[in-house]
């Protein structure tokens, strides 16, 4: 069994949009490695790794979404995807803090 398959997941294991799933990034790791890394099997590890890996991805796609932005960006796209470039922004700052409450807990 894979941790992906025997983590209990809490409210923790998800950003607060619920885009960025700590099981998605789970199942994604399984699949890109065909051996995981060492630190994989440590849960406090892999809840860094985790929260690194949305931090990253929700920075890259809020600033690719807001680079696409333009003035003449009809309204009806042009809030929306503001509103997803903001939620984005949250989800960064949430995966910063995670990082920040692990790393003080390891401390």
């Amino acid at each position: 069994m894979t941790p992906a398959s025997t983590t209990k997941h809490t409210h923790a294991e998800r950003s607060p949009s619920g885009l960025f799933r700590m099981s998605a990034w789970e199942g994604e790791m399984e699949r890109t490695y065909p051996q995981l890394p060492r630190w994989y099997w440590n849960e406090a590890e892999r809840r860094k790794q985790y929260a690194r890996w949305v931090e990253a991805e929700a920075e890259s796609l809020a600033m690719r979404l807001s680079g696409l932005l333009r003035p003449d960006t009809p309204a009806d796209a042009a809030g929306p995807a503001r509103l997803l470039v903001e939620s984005l922004a949250r989800d960064a700052e949430w995966a910063r803090s995670l990082e920040d409450r692990l790393l003080r807990n390891a401390a």
